[in-house]
């Protein structure tokens, strides 16, 4: 028999603990965060002191005795607040934000990531917390017994005392979590008199007993004036690997209907006592309950999607080979593996779907700190927090999101006194919200502000060079430019922003995702920027066609529909490059033409209509080969600069095939017409006004020369 070394196991539950600490402290500090807006919320009190207590004690369970000891204080202060015998302060909830900054710090120390924990402003929280607390150094409240940090009960609450009887019979697993019983009868002494009785009959022959797994079970009877609340704390890490029932003692005044069960394998003492007396006593409770849930590192994510995504080529290759030969057997097999391949690709891509609550949450700490920084009142509304991402996605939305914030509260929002003047609430409201539009996700982040100065940005515009003083812009061009680098219209420089480095990266990280910008703002009412994202950034369905002898991919998503294009149409037309498509006039693009292919055109072509940021446009291709799973492969480096091609991916008959982002080339389109155009002016002569010419898009340049992807442009 053999056994894991019990430091691979000590490690095993400090890393699930670090996994499970992070989780609390993030709903620590959203709690914290409403309980500073609603001092009397019982709820939030309950869940802080419960989130608080559990860091301590199951920090002194995996060796993090440093936390434990830090976390003890606050436990305190916030067990006299659930008990009525201290008030909520905005200074005790700032504290204690402070506070699970260092405590994240000490989670983190054995990693050799993150700022360590500074000891000074430690030893100043405690003091402070201490101070409003009114508990003196090394002491506990008049009402509490002293106890190690593992077993700290909370605060007696007032009455009379009252008989409680507990079943707690631990799970298989309960040990090999690295919960110890003893430590929570220890606990369970400490809010009154207690009495024990163990139940022996569980235990098993010393040749078949397992070290690491507990056979006792106890019954006990409780006198303490403490509620059940106070019983149920000291359960609080195991209750969901153990039996445990609590009820009020035979002949006690309480209500026992009004009883709720503590956890899910919860049962009147009575009932646990018969099905103890049947044969086989505990043992029939050794089969562990099936969990409804399970934690999987996002590696081994990673790691299965990028595994679906090489079925996927492989069934393409299995359905390629399945068409050349006439073979019913073959086609049926290709036919089913295709199947199970689209569903199992379909389950492994919801795996790694989360909801953008966590994400949304974390940004309530900063528009707090913010406000008070800044002496301005802001709120932070939040919709949509259920919308589903790629966790890839969610992970790289940080950044932009926090930019955008910071910008809105430094540079949108007034303060209260110049908010109040214009009739508007001092406090002002930055919404968070999210939701689908097709196959992508729409983020937006408005506030009720000052709005963007169009002139401001114009006039810098035209200084830096990225525009002429005669320019005719719209609005999004004109907000377009807040998106280069270095460009700030700041009067001066703050610990926040002005230095034009903020919107940049909001700009690098958005296109990195494969997104789009959209900004809206009116002058003293607000600005919204909404972020358009793909839903995933792993496998797409897409449309392969042929231009040339080359295949590209179009995502399906923006696809409309496909419409056959003869030389009778462009006669028609008179080679102008517009189709009427029911009454509507959309250009088109011949891709043949923009990506210089020689060689003469099919009699049909095929216009593949879009639908982009911009409005309709068609795509000129020579063939449709149909739908296809796509597994997006990246470029590499050489091709970081070519916008419009978001990747590769390869086919099933071994060639690659790029894919291609309609937005971008467009846009890039766009762009290559007004340099074509400027140039042509500048040869013939002509007047300066088409020189004022400039993108749309964030970056973009009226400048003859590189186009989007910092290539020479050839006419």
């Amino acid at each position: 028999m053999t056994s894991t070394p019990v430091s691979a196991n000590a490690e095993q539950f400090k890393n699930s603990f670090r996994e499970e600490g992070r989780e609390i402290l993030t709903d620590l500090e959203s709690a914290l965060l409403e309980l500073n807006e609603n001092h009397g919320d019982s709820d939030l009190i309950g869940r802080i002191f419960r989130g608080l207590h559990t860091l301590k004690g199951s920090g002194s369970m995996f060796g993090f005795e440093r936390l434990a000891a830090f976390t003890h204080d606050l436990e305190t202060a916030f067990d006299m607040v659930r008990n009525g015998r201290l008030e909520v302060t905005a200074e005790l909830v700032d504290q204690t934000l402070s506070a699970l900054d260092q405590i994240s710090a000490m989670l983190e120390e054995d990693t050799g990531g993150g700022t360590p924990a500074d000891e000074a402003v430690c030893a100043n929280i405690i003091s402070n917390v201490r101070r409003l607390a009114g508990i003196q150094s090394g002491k506990e409240p008049a009402q509490k017994k002293a106890s190690t940090p593992t077993a700290n009960p909370p605060a007696l609450a007032s009455g009379k005392s009252q008989s409680w009887r507990i079943y707690f019979a631990p799970g298989p697993d309960l040990m090999r979590c690295g919960a110890n019983p003893a430590l929570i009868l220890q606990e369970l002494r400490g809010l009154g008199g207690l009495s024990v009785h163990a139940e022996m009959k569980s235990v098993p022959p010393l040749a078949e007993m397992d070290p690491e797994r507990c056979y006792i079970a106890w019954e006990l009877v409780l006198e303490t004036a403490a509620g059940l609340d106070a019983i149920k704390d000291a359960f609080i890490f195991v209750e969901s690997n153990c039996e445990l029932a609590i009820e009020l003692a035979s002949g006690a005044s309480a209500d026992k209907a009004a009883l709720k069960p503590t956890n899910k394998v919860d049962k009147t003492a009575k009932v646990l006592a018969e099905k103890r007396a049947q044969p086989g006593g505990r043992r029939a409770y050794d089969k562990a309950e099936n969990v409804s849930s399970l934690r999987v590192p996002a590696e081994r994510l990673d790691q299965l999607v990028n595994l679906v995504g090489e079925l996927v080529t492989v069934q393409a290759r299995l359905s390629e080979l399945a068409n050349q030969r006439d073979d019913t057997e073959v086609t049926e097999v290709a036919e089913e593996v295709e199947r199970l391949t689209g569903a199992l690709r379909e389950n492994s891509m919801n795996i790694r779907m989360v909801p953008i609550r966590g994400t949304f949450e974390k940004f309530r700490r900063l528009v707090h700190d913010l406000s008070r920084d800044l002496g301005k009142k802001v709120e932070l509304a939040i919709e949509g927090a259920d919308t589903e991402l790629d966790k890839t996605v969610i992970d790289q939305l940080s950044d932009p999101l926090m930019h955008l914030i910071r910008n809105s509260m430094d540079h949108g929002v007034e303060s209260p006194e110049t908010r109040a003047a214009r009739g508007k609430r001092a406090t002002a409201v930055i919404h968070l919200a999210a939701r689908y539009s097709g196959a992508s996700v729409l983020i937006s982040v408005s506030d009720d502000g000052n709005g963007i100065d169009k002139e401001a940005v114009r006039a810098k515009a035209i200084e830096r060079g990225l525009a002429t003083a005669d320019a005719k812009l719209s609005d999004s061009e004109i907000f377009a430019f807040i998106f280069n680098a270095g460009f700030s219209t700041a009067k001066q420089v703050t610990d926040v922003s002005g230095r034009g480095v903020g919107m940049d990266v909001v700009r690098q990280s958005i296109e990195g995702l494969r997104g789009t910008i959209e900004v809206k703002s009116e002058t003293g009412a607000g600005t919204c920027v909404t972020l358009k994202l793909p839903l995933t950034l792993a496998i797409i369905d897409g449309l392969l066609v042929i231009v040339g002898e080359t295949n590209y991919v179009l995502p399906l998503s923006a696809t409309l529909e496909c419409i056959e294009l003869t030389r009778a149409d462009v006669v028609a037309n008179n080679g102008k490059h517009i189709v009427n498509v029911r009454g509507e006039l959309v250009p088109y693009v011949r891709l043949r033409e923009h990506f210089h292919v020689r060689g003469e055109a099919p009699a049909i072509e095929q216009i593949m209509l879009v639908e982009t940021d911009t409005g309709r446009f068609g795509l000129v291709v020579d063939q449709v080969l149909g739908n296809c799973q796509t597994v997006i492969k990246n470029l590499g480096r050489f091709y970081r600069h070519v916008q419009f091609v978001s990747g590769a991916t390869i086919l099933g008959n071994g060639t690659v095939a790029l894919i291609l982002d309609p937005g971008r080339l467009m846009q890039d389109v766009m762009r290559y017409a007004r340099c074509s155009r400027k140039i042509r002016v500048a040869a013939s002569g002509g007047g300066s006004q088409n020189n004022s010419v400039v993108s749309s898009v964030p970056g973009g340049t009226n400048n003859a020369g590189p186009d989007a992807g910092g290539n020479e442009l050839k006419q």
